[in-house]
Parts: C-alpha cells; structure tokens; sequence
C-alpha cells in the first residue's frame, strides 16, 4: 500500500464540535469578547459571547443566552451555541 493510500485512508471529516469540547474552549476564551453576528441567522439581531477557538485556525465557538421567564425567580435561560469563522461575526468593543 502506498503511503499515498495510507494518508486517504487514515484522514477523517471534520465533525462538528461537541458539547464538552465547547466547554473546554470556553477556559481558554477572553472573558465578555463579544460579536456580532453577519450571517442570516434567526438570532443575529443579539450580541454573542466568543467563548473560544476552534482547533482549526479562524474558527470560534460563539454562545448567546436567552432569559425565557424574565422577571421570576429562579431564571431560566436557554443557550445556544455555533462555531462559525471569522469572516462571519464581527466583534464587538465592550
């Protein structure tokens, strides 16, 4: 087999990130970077919290809380999470 054969067989496709993956970057982000998203998303009107880097170059995971009982106690949030690069957020001064 040559080494050529090898390389194809042995690369695997990117999977998308999983949640205790996103956790660890978040110990390694900057705390409240925030960004904006520039892509068609049904949350792009809402800042984002940058909560670290992807292990491929110019990716970063990007979380946003949403209160859904605002007002009560306790709060109930929901999260969401994406991993998006650069060019499709900006950041944001805070």
């Amino acid at each position: 087999m040559s080494k050529r054969t090898r390389e194809k067989k042995s690369a695997k496709p990117q999977q998308p990130a999983k949640p205790d993956e996103i956790s660890v970057g978040r110990r390694f982000a900057q705390p409240y970077a925030k960004a904006l998203l520039l892509i068609g998303h049904p949350h792009s009107y809402r800042q984002w919290n940058i909560v670290g880097q992807c292990d491929v170059p110019g990716f970063f995971y990007l979380e946003s809380r949403f209160r859904l009982n605002p007002g009560e106690q306790p709060a109930i949030y929901t999260a969401f999470e994406l991993c998006l690069h650069e060019c499709q957020f900006e950041r944001v001064q805070v």
